[in-house]
């Protein structure tokens, strides 16, 4: 029954969150994804693994797909040369049983959270007092 209301406020959470707050949703997903393949790898379920390591590459194409260069300009660019590294660290982590691989991308991406974070509470607080 938990399970149940938690999916349903997540459900909420989503459909009324503004897009950078997706994307620090997104963000969250796939360190969540991350730390999940990590403690599979080391209790040697690799089948659990390659699947959070999947479900993490699924993020970052999503990511990838939200990119806006006409707007975003170098920093689209510049995101987008990141996400590609971090899909080609995520595919070592899976194939070469990488852990560091998982390690280094999770501390991307974490990084890279913050900072959207910090972004869409400023622009909550800039509504906040326009609005």
């Amino acid at each position: 029954m938990y399970r149940q209301y938690a999916s349903h406020y997540k459900r909420q959470e989503i459909q009324t969150a503004s897009p950078g707050k997706i994307i620090v949703l997104l963000y969250d997903g796939a360190i969540k994804n991350l730390n999940a393949a990590e403690a599979a790898y080391e209790a040697k379920d690799y089948e659990r693994k390659s699947s959070a390591i999947t479900k993490t590459q699924d993020i970052i194409v999503e990511l990838m797909n939200a990119l806006n260069f006409e707007q975003g300009g170098e920093i689209a660019e510049r995101l987008q040369s990141l996400y590609t590294y971090v899909m080609r660290r995520l595919l070592d982590a899976d194939i070469k049983k990488d852990l560091k691989a998982i390690d280094e991308t999770r501390n991307i991406l974490s990084e890279l959270r913050e900072s959207f974070a910090a972004i869409v509470k400023n622009q909550d607080g800039m509504q906040a007092k326009t609005g």
